[in-house]
């Protein structure tokens, strides 16, 4: 039988694990991946909240990965909207799951 606390945990870890991958996505992977590739650095806006960072590619490098390249062409705030999305989406399911059990 599981504890309360044992249960408050399982089921945090449902909403922290994706904010931790877009965290790890958008501060350690996407930097390596880009530069690899010869990205070059975009950085907008300097206000309070911080600015918006995304890669750009010669086209030789867009044909040669297309995916890869428009992966790091999103901004940061773009994967932070869909990490949130997918936790949102994740809460919902969850709530949705409980009560019909």
């Amino acid at each position: 039988m599981t504890t309360l606390r044992r249960k408050a945990l399982i089921d945090s870890l449902w909403y922290v694990l994706p904010l931790a991958i877009g965290v790890l996505l958008n501060g350690v992977v996407r930097p390596i991946m880009a530069e690899r590739l010869g990205g070059e650095m975009i950085r907008r806006g300097a206000s309070v909240r911080g600015s918006d960072t995304w890669w750009t590619f010669d086209a030789a490098t867009r044909a040669e990965h297309p995916w890869q390249t428009g992966f790091l062409e999103m901004s940061h705030g773009t994967v932070a909207f869909v990490t949130l999305a997918v936790i949102a989406v994740l809460f919902v399911w969850r709530c949705f799951v409980r009560r019909r059990s």
